[in-house]
């Protein structure tokens, strides 16, 4: 019973140590990406507001993929990315993957988002243009339908200058340094890394499904929750400017940790 509960003990430290030292390691050297995030891109847990100050507390990351160039307005955050059958073969899936929808398996891939920049300015235009279609419909003619389309557009284009999140997807890579080679001087890059899956449509088209961010809450530690601690989350359907500001860093291992935490003063 000993030997075993000496072994046990064994594997639990060493686990814990190997968890240490990539933390150490993760924040030692530069840090390769900084920003300041707010709640509408870092979200409250559900149970949040019940919680007690040292029970713990995760933000989850909040991103989104932008309206295709093509199209207009769609309040709807598509996952599915197009890419051509050579784009998908260049991240490292085989051949067979992107036929062999049902059996492939998820690839880990360097996702690079843009936060509050060009992808967010058009977002806003688009949903702008969407809403003045709508309003024009229903000045040309007033009935349930132009009202509600009205309503829902107006909303939209309050939400996506208000809550909606900024960071935005915006290409995956199988080589980090190429990734970040392509990106250098543009403000407000993160690289991180992902899960996602190729898809052969019906249509005979080829998609990136994106399937989530390796880590996709960020701890916050107790020093930096008090700003947090009372707050409740969020509905979705609401339209409320963000009440508090997250300074994050990414290190050597791409893994986030928080600095700070500030409260938005009304």
């Amino acid at each position: 019973m000993k030997k075993h509960l000496l072994v046990g003990l064994t594997i639990l430290i060493g686990t814990n140590l190997a968890v240490l030292g990539g933390v150490v390691y993760n924040r030692m050297g530069d840090a390769t990406a900084q920003l300041t995030l707010t709640e509408r891109e870092l979200a409250l847990p559900y149970n949040s507001g019940a919680q007690k100050e040292n029970s713990g507390m995760s933000l989850s990351i909040n991103w989104r993929t932008p309206t295709r160039k093509s199209e207009t307005y769609y309040s709807y955050n598509s996952r599915d990315i197009r890419l051509t059958k050579d784009q998908l073969l260049a991240l490292g899936f085989a051949q067979t993957d992107v036929k062999d929808n049902y059996w492939v398996e998820s690839r880990e891939l360097y996702w690079a988002f843009e936060f509050d920049g060009a992808l967010h300015k058009a977002e806003i235009i688009k949903a702008e243009d969407k809403y003045q279609t709508a309003l024009m419909a229903f000045k040309a003619n007033q009935n349930d339908t132009t009202s509600r389309k009205k309503k829902q557009y107006s909303d939209s284009l309050a939400r996506e200058k208000t809550t909606n999140s900024r960071l935005f997807f915006m290409e995956a890579s199988a080589d980090y340094e190429s990734l970040v080679n392509r990106l250098s001087g543009q403000q407000n890059i993160l690289v991180v890394r992902g899960l996602a899956k190729p898809y052969y449509n019906n249509n005979k088209t080829y998609s990136l499904q994106l399937k989530h961010l390796l880590i996709r809450g960020i701890m916050v530690p107790l020093e930096h929750a008090e700003v947090l601690s009372n707050l409740k989350r969020i509905d979705r359907r609401d339209i409320t400017p963000p009440r508090y500001t997250v300074d994050i860093s990414w290190g050597s291992r791409l893994e986030p940790w928080i600095t700070n935490t500030n409260k938005i003063e009304e």
